[in-house]
Parts: C-alpha cells; structure tokens; sequence
C-alpha cells in the first residue's frame, strides 16, 4: 500500500501535534509581526525624540566654559600667533624630555653607587 517514491518517514506524523505545533508556530509569527509593525510605526518617533532629547541636554558648566575660552582665545590669534604657540610647545615638551631623561640618569648614577 505505499505509493511509489515515499520512504517511511514521509508517513504523516499525528495530526494533534502538528496542530499543536502549527499553532504554537503561528504564535510566535504573530508575536514577532507585531514586533515588527511596532518598530516600524514608532522607531522613527523614537529616534527623533532621542536626538532632540540630546540637543536640549547642555555639557556641564565647566565644559562649556573651557569650550566659550578656547574659542575667544582662537578668535583673538593671527597665523603668526598660533605658530609661535606651537614652537613654544614644542620647545617645552622637548625641555620635559631633557628633565625626565636627567632624572632617570641620576637615578642610575645613585643606584650604581649604592651597589
């Protein structure tokens, strides 16, 4: 009584089951559509209160007042200015390079001389 080409394992498995199954299935499909349709309906809405949410939210005070001096102090210098600055800079931390180097060779003169 088997039709050609079916195995045993093609038999149809009990109908209560796979209702039970297909059910369970359909749940969960419906669930996630839902999901779904909230994500796509309210996200944007989200979204957008988020960022507006993030516009209205001020730095602290201290971070504001650094920011207002960085740019008075940007505004008032010339090209001429800001190289001078950043030579300046450069000469400094080339003298803490020196003074951390001297340090540490002294450091080792004293432990060389303590052995």
């Amino acid at each position: 009584m088997s039709i050609e080409g079916s195995t045993p394992g093609d038999a149809p498995p009990d109908k209560g089951l796979d209702l039970d199954s297909l059910s369970a299935r359909e749940r969960e499909l419906e669930e996630k559509i839902a999901s779904l349709r909230d994500y796509v309906e309210h996200e944007p809405e989200r979204r957008r209160q988020a960022r507006e949410e993030q516009m209205r939210t001020l730095p602290p005070p201290s971070e504001v007042e650094r920011i207002k001096r960085e740019e008075a102090f940007m505004d008032k210098l010339t090209r001429n200015e800001l190289i001078n600055e950043k030579r300046s800079q450069t000469r400094s931390g080339f003298l803490l390079l020196l003074l951390v180097l001297a340090i540490l060779a002294l450091a080792l003169w004293i432990f060389r001389a303590f052995q």
